[in-house]
């Protein structure tokens, strides 16, 4: 087992080895070169959807609004214009629920 001693002078000599250390004088430069280095080695990834500019996405959205508005005065013009009781007669006869004959039954 390490004696209290034998601790003692170890920390002892730890502080001396911390003050021996001298100060190191870095060029003023240093830091601007190392990140220019990083920045040349760095991998250029160009985005996938480069041509899918903001301009460009304004632009698709404005088309898609005027086909939806469209679409929906399309399909609101198209229910005033018809007659339900035309429609109802047609539904039943594709599904023959109309009957020829005048039975009790039907």
């Amino acid at each position: 087992m390490i004696n209290k001693e034998n601790v003692k002078n170890k920390v002892e000599d730890t502080f001396k080895v911390l003050k021996t250390i001298e100060k190191v004088d870095v060029n003023h430069f240093f830091k601007h070169k190392v990140l220019q280095k990083i920045q040349a080695e760095k991998d250029v990834r160009s985005p996938v959807f480069s041509w899918f500019t903001p301009q460009f996405q304004l632009a698709a959205l404005g088309l898609i609004l005027l086909l939806n508005t469209s679409a929906i005065f399309y399909a609101y013009d198209s229910v005033k214009e018809t007659d339900t009781t035309v429609t109802i007669e047609i539904f039943a006869k594709e599904y023959s629920l109309q009957s020829v004959n005048n039975s009790i039954l039907n």
